[in-house]
Formats: C-alpha cells, structure tokens, sequence
C-alpha cells in the first residue's frame, strides 16, 4: 500500500481445502525468505501475527487455539507462531479470530466518498462490501449525470471509472460491485413502461458485457423499483445470460416478498434456470401480517428448486422490520416517468383520487404502527421525522392516505421509511437455513448523519454483531462456527471471491477479532447511532483498520473486480457500447 491507496486484485490458486496441522506455511517464496533470515535475528520474519486466538476457521469447523501469521496482504502462517518474530503482534487475548465478514448487500457505494473509514461497517466486523443492488454507481448516461446533485455529481460515467475514482480516494474495506439491470434499461430506455425493441435489447446487452470487462461481479435486479418494475423476464434473462458468459452470479430484491412471493420465486428460479447462472435472493422475508408463517413454504420451494439443480441461495438483514422508500407504497402506473411525473400526477384529481385508494389499502394492509418515517428529507418537513405515519397524520389533522401524497408533493425523492412487516418467527427460520449469509442492506451513516441524529434502520450498525451475538448466544440458534461461515466462506462462495472468506495460507489477510462473549449490537429503531460492542480488531488486506477498539487511519481496502475482468477493457477504449445508443426510447 501506498498512500492508503486501494490496488486491484489478483486472483488467488489457493483453494480453501487445504488440510489444518499444527502448523500450516504457505510454501515457496516465503519459506526462502524464512530461511534466508535464519541468520539473521533482527529481521522480521512476518510483518503481522495474531496471537493467542480461538480460530474459527470460517468453514464451520470447531474453532481451534493457534496464531495467525501474515506477510504482506497475504496469511502465510497458521498454528503455533511463538518462535517466529513479527514487525506486529496482535495478542487476541483468547478472543475469537475469523475471517472477516462480507456484507452481501451493504449500500455504501455513496457514503464511500464521505467517510472512507466505514466506521459503522468497520466495528461490525466487516472487511467487504458487495453493492449494486439493481443500480449500480455506473455506467450512467450523461443525462443522468447531468441530473445530478451538483454537490455530489459523478465524476465517472462508466462502472471502471467509478472503480479507478475509488481506488484513488481509498477505503477501509474491500468492494466488490454488481451491474445493475436498472442502468443499461435506463440509458437505453427511460423510466418508461415498455418491453425493449430488438436492437435496444442488443445495445442493453453491451452496456452488461462492457461492466462485466470492467470487473462486475455479476448482474442484479431490484424488481420492485423504477424502472426495473417495467422490466420483463425475457429481457433479464437476456441479461443475465451476458453475466453468465463471464462468470458472473444473478442476485435479486425479487419482484415480491408478501402476497405473490410464489410467482416472484417462479421467475427468479426462471432466469438461474435459462440463463444457466447462480441465483441468490436478496433479504429474503415473507411480508405482511397475511404472509406470516409462510417462511416454511418459501424454504420448501427453494430446496425443491436445489434438488432440481439450479444453484439458488439467499441472504437475510437479522431484524423484523425492512427499510426502503415511501414511495413504494404507490401503484406501479403512477411512478412511471419518475419521481417528477408522480408528483404531477397527484397534482391532477382523477388520478390524486386513484393513488389515494391505493395509499389507504397499503395502510390498512399494514396498520397503526407499521409504517414508520426515518427522513424526509426537507427541512421544511423535519417536525415529521421519526413518526409513524398515523402520527404525521394527526399532526396534519388529515387521514394517513393524505398525509402520504403531502409528503410527496414536498419533496424531490421518495421519503426514506421503516416498515414493521415481518415476524420474528420467519425471520429466525430463514436466518437458520444453511443456505442463507447476511446482507445488511445498509450503507454506513456518515458522520454527518450521526451528529445531526438522522433517522436510519438499526441493521446499519448492528446486523453481523447482532448474528453472533443475539441469534447465537441468547437464542442459540447455531453454532458461532456456522454463524461466521454464514458470514465468511459462504458469502465469499455466492460471490465468486475465491480469496477470501477463509483463514488458510495464500488466502487475503482479512481477518478479524472479537470477544464472543460480549459482541453484540445497540442500535436501536428509536435511537439507532450506536456502535456495535464486542469487535476488537479488524485486519484488511494485512493492515490494521480498527486495533484493540480504536479506529486506525489506514485505508487498505481493495477494488474486487470479477472473473469476467479484462484489464485491456480500459473505459475509455470502450465508451461507444455506451454513448451510441443513449438517446434509443426518450
């Protein structure tokens, strides 16, 4: 590292197989530089060793007593280190030492830019994050960028762009980033409710296969949202099968989670099956008070679709309520155009009259205390921050369904919400299945947005410490071993990061140390900026991120690019498979 700058990947040939000894050193260039310092007393053997660790390994072995040696970015040493020296120990203190943890949906691609310490992310233990659920930082058409915020416009238009600006601001963290099939239908189509014409679909395909080159790990939907909401299966196969040509994995917010989770799981296990790729379903959940107790069935249907052979997994946040934008409670035909296009229509009566009907069947459906506002986002709105939308009714005098269209009226964007629309029963049986890992779904708060006490879901602090804390300790739901492989191996294995995830020599030094008897989180839904407690040590790449509690400066964190990476696709050489079809469909 220099200048805590993040550097490319390079893929590992280390499998995870390796059998565990006593003692375990990676072979080759090392054991010569070991044994051409035998001589010589004062140098450094290993520029990094934890010792005195309970390891767990990340694969749900039992945990084990050893020390962890690590040279460079790279764990070299594992088993009984006390007559090797190290330019830095770490005494884990009989502490837990395991991989570290990788978010499988963390949403700090914008927060990056902020704060690059990730401290939220950081003191959860978390050493990757993997983003770009539906929409991805890039590409994006110079009509979005122009749209832009000019305080945070984008300064990159392509997905390897975005890598190369985040390589140079650094991070504490490892990321790994999806294209989503938002980007490609937006620049070619619009926000518009139509199926694309062949040779839109064919320009779509290239916008996929250029982020693919550039480094996508796989392709993504968010099928409840503008304007993947319009987007058909045909056409997400088709993109899929781009993804699948360069290794990629398909992940997805499926299109339902309550009422006709049956017919989203159909289409999901649809596209793993005719695009031949790998399919994992983001935070996984049965909502609504009607879907409660129906999580068996849903595990059912996946099993089914895995013994039949399609590769499908899934990953939770470990709480009972979801986050996401008040708008979604809108009908699909209003938010067609975008967000400008639905104020004008509550502007028009017949229509208003129509969205209220809406408005008022998802309040009903989901009731007093189910809808909770976190932010607004205009100031001139604060007083309804942190109420629940029957509150903001009242304090309006109005019903719940006008006190929705008011807020959107007001605003630019969508109200940020929390609904309380899961059971904790479902929760804990999709939690507990042996396929499923963990996914936030939660960038990490800025320090702005801790000072100013803004409202956000707990899962942005606490959802790793609250799996080995809660679930594990207090509810016993599992073993801590597969609780961490939940959190390691196996959300590495979805991803396709075949250098982490585990400890064994020649995998990345990522790693972290935690008191197992005391993680846990505090953040909570009324007064959620607090950090979680328990984490003592997070190692990324080899250099210390947060050392025996207290955060550090280095921004080791590395640029995760997939299989499909082409070093020679440089995004300038590539700009026509964007630029040429921009104007297609506006």
């Amino acid at each position: 590292m220099k200048g805590g700058r993040m550097k490319d990947e390079g893929r590992s040939f280390w499998s995870r197989g390796l059998a565990r000894s006593s003692f375990i050193l990676l072979p080759s260039a090392f054991i010569l530089l070991m044994a051409g310092c035998a001589t010589q007393p004062k140098t450094h053997m290993l520029d990094l060793k934890i010792i005195n660790g309970r390891i767990i390994d990340g694969t749900g072995a039992p945990w084990y007593r050893g020390d962890v040696g690590v040279h460079g970015d790279t764990i070299v040493s594992i088993g009984d280190l006390s007559n090797v020296s190290a330019a830095t120990t770490i005494d884990a203190r009989d502490n837990v030492v395991s991989p570290g943890f990788i978010d499988l949906l963390g949403q700090s691609q914008s927060s990056v830019f902020i704060d690059p310490h990730l401290e939220a992310k950081v003191r959860q233990g978390v050493t990757t994050e993997v983003t770009g659920e539906g929409k991805s930082p890039g590409p994006l058409s110079q009509k979005e960028i122009d749209a832009a915020n000019p305080r945070n416009k984008p300064t990159w238009r392509t997905l390897g762009e975005w890598f190369s600006v985040l390589e140079k601001n650094g991070s504490a963290i490892n990321f790994a980033l999806f294209v989503g099939a938002d980007n490609p239908r937006e620049m070619v189509i619009g926000d518009v409710n139509r199926p694309p014409t062949a040779d839109e679909m064919r320009a779509m395909e290239q916008i996929v296969d250029q982020a693919m080159r550039e480094g996508a790990i796989g392709l993504s939907t968010s099928l409840i949202y503008l304007p993947a909401m319009y987007s058909t299966t045909d056409e997400i196969i088709n993109l899929a099968r781009i993804a699948a040509k360069h290794g990629g994995v398909y992940f997805s917010h499926i299109r339902n989670e309550g009422d006709r989770i049956d017919d989203a799981l159909d289409e999901a296990f649809r596209i793993g099956r005719e695009a031949k790729i790998p399919v994992n379903i983001w935070h996984l959940k049965t909502g609504g008070a009607a879907n409660w107790g129906r999580m068996p069935h849903v595990i059912e249907r996946i099993n089914a679709a895995r013994a039949e052979g399609l590769d499908v997994a899934a990953n939770v946040y470990p709480y009972a309520a979801s986050s996401t934008g008040l708008s979604t409670l809108a009908p699909d035909w209003a938010l067609e155009g975008g967000y400008a296009e639905f104020k004008k229509r509550l502007a028009d009566p017949a229509q208003r009259a129509r969205i209220a009907e809406e408005l008022q069947a998802q309040f009903r459906k989901r009731g007093p205390k189910g809808i909770y506002v976190t932010r607004i986002g205009n100031p001139a709105l604060a007083q309804y921050d942190k109420h629940f939308i029957e509150e903001i009714a009242a304090m309006m005098n109005v019903p719940p369904d006008e006190a929705m269209m008011r807020l959107f009226a007001e605003t630019n964007g969508s109200p940020n919400v929390i609904f309380f629309s899961m059971n904790e029963t479902d929760v804990q049986t999709a939690l507990k299945q042996s396929f499923v890992s963990l996914g936030s779904d939660s960038g990490s708060p800025p320090p702005a947005a801790r000072a100013l006490g803004q409202g956000t879901h707990p899962r942005a602090y606490g959802t790793f410490p609250r799996v080995l804390g809660h679930y594990v300790r207090d509810e016993h739901l599992f073993t801590l071993e597969e609780a961490v492989r939940k959190a390691t191996s196996q959300a590495a294995d979805r991803t396709n990061l075949t250098d982490r995830g585990v400890l064994r020599p020649g995998m990345k030094a990522d790693v972290v140390v935690f008191d197992a008897a005391k993680i846990r989180d505090v953040s909570t839904y009324e007064d959620p900026h607090h950090f979680s407690e328990g984490v003592l040590d997070v190692i990324v790449n080899g250099a210390p991120v947060l050392r025996d509690g207290v955060m550090t400066t280095a921004l080791p964190g590395r640029v995760l690019r997939g299989p499909g990476y082409r070093p020679e696709h440089r995004p300038q050489d590539m700009q026509w498979g964007v630029e040429s079809r921009l104007t297609l469909g506006h």
